[in-house]
C-alpha cells in the first residue's frame, strides 16, 4: 500500500471517528433536553393543583400504538376533562420515538356525552388544503390513538363516534369503518 493511500485511509478513519463522537453527543444532549422538558412539564402540572394520571397513546414504530403518560390538572367536568385529554393528544407526544395521530391543522372542536355512555368528539380539520391523504394503517393509527386513549381513561365512556367537520363519515380517512360507534383495538397497542 502507497504512503498516500495509507495517509487517506488513516484521515477517513478520523473524520470517521470524530463523526461518531459528534453524533453521539448530540443524541445525548437531545436526551437530556427531551428528559429535562418531561420533568418541568410534571413539575408545573404538580404546582398548579390536583392533577390525574392519564396515559395517552400515541403512533410509534412498527404501525403499533404506545402508551405514554401524563400528570394533567384536574378541570371542571367530565366533558371538560376529555377535552383537556384530548388536546394533549392532537398536540402530540413528548418521547421523540412516537408521533402526532394528527396532522396539526387537527383540533377538538367538542365533546358531548349521551346517556348510554358514549362520547361524541367533533374533530375539525382547519386546513386550507384538503383533507390529507392517508394510508389505512395511518388512518387506523390517528382513529385508536383518540378513541383507545378515551376508553383508557374514563370508565364511565363505553364507546366512541368520531366527527369530523361535525358530521359523521362512514369513513374517516377512505379505509376504517366510522359510521358508528368504535370501541378500543388493543391489537394496535404494543407490547412493553
Amino acid at each position: 500500500m502507497s504512503r498516500r493511500n495509507v495517509l487517506i485511509t488513516a484521515a477517513a478513519i478520523v473524520v470517521s471517528v470524530v463523526a461518531i463522537i459528534i453524533g453521539w453527543q448530540l443524541g445525548r444532549d437531545r436526551q437530556t433536553a427531551d428528559e429535562s422538558e418531561i420533568v418541568e412539564s410534571l413539575e408545573a402540572t404538580d404546582a398548579d393543583g390536583p392533577t390525574i394520571l392519564v396515559e395517552l397513546y400515541f403512533p410509534g414504530p412498527g404501525g403499533r400504538l404506545f402508551p405514554e403518560e401524563r400528570a394533567l390538572p384536574v378541570v371542571g367536568d367530565l366533558l371538560t376533562q376529555q377535552q383537556s385529554i384530548l388536546d394533549e393528544v392532537v398536540s402530540g407526544p413528548v418521547s421523540e420515538n412516537l408521533f402526532p395521530p394528527l396532522p396539526p391543522e387537527f383540533t377538538i372542536d367538542w365533546v358531548q356525552l349521551n346517556p348510554s355512555g358514549t362520547l361524541y368528539v367533533d374533530l375539525k380539520f382547519n386546513g386550507e388544503t384538503d383533507f390529507p391523504a392517508w394510508g389505512s394503517r395511518q388512518e387506523m393509527l390517528a382513529v385508536y390513538s383518540v378513541v383507545n386513549t378515551i376508553l383508557a381513561n374514563t370508565p364511565q365512556i363505553s364507546s366512541v363516534v368520531l366527527l369530523r367537520d361535525g358530521q359523521q363519515r362512514p369513513t374517516f380517512a377512505g379505509h376504517l369503518d366510522t359510521s358508528r360507534p368504535l370501541l378500543a383495538n388493543q391489537q394496535l397497542i404494543a407490547t412493553r
